[in-house]
């Protein structure tokens, strides 16, 4: 296999771990929403993590997929316009959807939709500006993957003229790079800012789109050898990296402590290699449970952008864990019937 070629297949325990993923932050989400958990305990920072943590794997997830399967030459052979079509039906038909339950019904979950932020949200381009003039709550993450998928067509061509051992070195000095941008807001930007602005600021390019990059280099290392991890293996091997992100020190109360300074990067570099090990082992028949879990992966986009709206319809009838077990199994189930209904329809769509 040359060191480009888009592999066969599905790609190791990726569809699992994106249900997972997707399953630590809407459950994060809804237990600070319900409030379960008392602040600065153990079980409240795991949470915290899980859910944070979960979004940043999705970054890492979704730089090693497009890198990995999204070779040049396929992007000639379709061509620019149809690859950023592709990637405009994998990204916008939920995400209208859930701009548009947002807005009609004026839950609150963004800015007011003016007229520049509804051009922005139709062109997927509001990354560019601030991922949160995103209309709904989670939304920043799909305006920073549309900037990728924007820019893919050349760091793809960039990637090729550099040739085999070229372009691992051109997806490493990215990665790089990119992380050396996000060095002065991860560590000062975000806590030096008013604190209703420190959200704002975290969700920002230069803090986040290193981790595509990151992604990105994962796949050019994946493309360069054949050899998998037995699945025995890699999860003796993600046992202790777990404990690790998620042990209960050092202590905190506010969450974006454990977004912010050395201590992000350190758990960055877990999750980055979770995401390694799930890559990098061998395909192997999954047990109902793997079953599940990749049925979930299917669901996760959907499942990530609807718990918000279950939130919203739950809350004012039922609190505590049965509103939260009521809104989360709504969710998943909204998650399913978008899948259904919208995300497969898209996708044959974008195979024709």
């Amino acid at each position: 296999m040359s060191a480009t070629a888009r592999p066969k297949g599905r790609l190791g325990f990726l569809d699992p771990l994106r249900g997972i993923l997707a399953l630590c932050v809407a459950v994060y989400h809804l237990s600070v929403w319900y409030d379960l958990t008392q602040s600065g305990s153990g079980q409240n920072m795991a949470l915290a993590k899980l859910g944070n943590y979960g979004v940043s794997a999705f970054f890492v997830l979704s730089g090693f997929l497009l890198f990995r399967t999204a070779t040049w030459e396929r992007i000639q052979k379709e061509g620019v316009w149809r690859f950023w079509f592709r990637r405009f039906l994998r990204l916008a038909p939920v995400f209208y959807l859930a701009c548009a339950l947002n807005v009609a019904f004026r839950l609150g979950m963004g800015p007011g939709p003016t007229p520049r932020f509804l051009l922005e949200n139709l062109t997927l381009t509001f990354g560019a500006f601030h991922p949160n003039h995103a209309l709904v709550t989670g939304g920043w993450y799909v305006g920073l993957v549309s900037l990728l998928y924007y820019a893919y067509p050349a760091l793809a061509w960039l990637r090729e003229k550099a040739g085999p051992r070229g372009g691992l070195v051109f997806l490493a000095t990215l990665a790089v790079g990119l992380w050396l941008w996000s060095l002065p807001s991860t560590l000062y930007g975000v806590m030096d800012q008013p604190r209703w602005n420190q959200f704002h600021t975290y969700v920002q390019a230069p803090n986040q789109v290193f981790l595509l990059a990151w992604g990105g280099l994962l796949a050019g290392l994946h493309a360069r050898t054949e050899e998998r991890l037995d699945p025995k293996v890699a999860l003796l091997i993600a046992l202790p990296l777990l404990w690790l992100l998620l042990r209960p020190t050092p202590q905190f109360f506010d969450h974006l402590v454990a977004l912010t300074g050395w201590l992000r990067y350190r758990y960055l570099l877990i999750i980055t290699v979770l995401v390694a090990l799930a890559a990098f082992t061998r395909d192997g028949k999954p047990g109902w449970f793997g079953k599940v879990l990749t049925r979930l992966g299917a669901w996760s986009y959907g499942l990530y952008l609807l718990h918000p709206f279950t939130m919203k319809l739950v809350a004012p009838h039922v609190q505590g864990r049965l509103g939260f077990l009521l809104s989360l199994g709504l969710a998943v189930l909204a998650a399913a019937a978008v899948h259904r209904w919208i995300e497969e329809p898209a996708g044959r769509l974008a195979k024709g």
